[in-house]
């Protein structure tokens, strides 16, 4: 008999940490040179995960370089929390005269993006090593 069906708080263990947001997405901050800070993510940007995605890059912007990549090619779900997000880091960006850079790919960011209109209008760049070598 395997585990969970041996051990019922187990299953019910393992589906509470399946919903947990810092097992729905997960986000690496780097600065991998002094003109650019990389935010990348996987997994779900939602209501429920945008809020770790708000701490993690607002919270990096205080030091980030002039360029600030969100790499969003590895997300599976993006919503209108995670369209909040971007917009008040873009914001807070330009008060600083510095820039941010999306990397998109998958259809759920570039929906949400073009569903947005001007709301969203994002330099956009399809991979990330243009995005990161053209930092200049």
């Amino acid at each position: 008999m395997s585990a969970g069906l041996a051990n019922p708080s187990y299953v019910l263990t393992a589906a509470r940490n399946a919903d947990h947001p810092a097992e729905r997405l997960k986000i690496s901050v780097t600065v991998p040179s002094d003109s650019v800070t990389l935010c990348a993510l996987a997994g779900e940007v939602d209501h429920y995960t945008a809020e770790v995605f708000r701490r993690r890059l607002i919270g990096s912007l205080g030091t980030a370089a002039p360029l600030v990549v969100v790499d969003l090619s590895k997300v599976t779900f993006f919503g209108v929390a995670g369209l909040h997000v971007l917009v008040d880091a873009r914001s807070m960006l330009a008060e600083t005269r510095r820039r941010m850079r999306l990397v998109t790919g998958p259809r759920c960011v570039d929906r949400l993006l073009e569903l947005a209109g001007d709301l969203a209008r994002f330099e956009t760049m399809s991979n990330l090593a243009d995005a990161v070598l053209d930092a200049a």
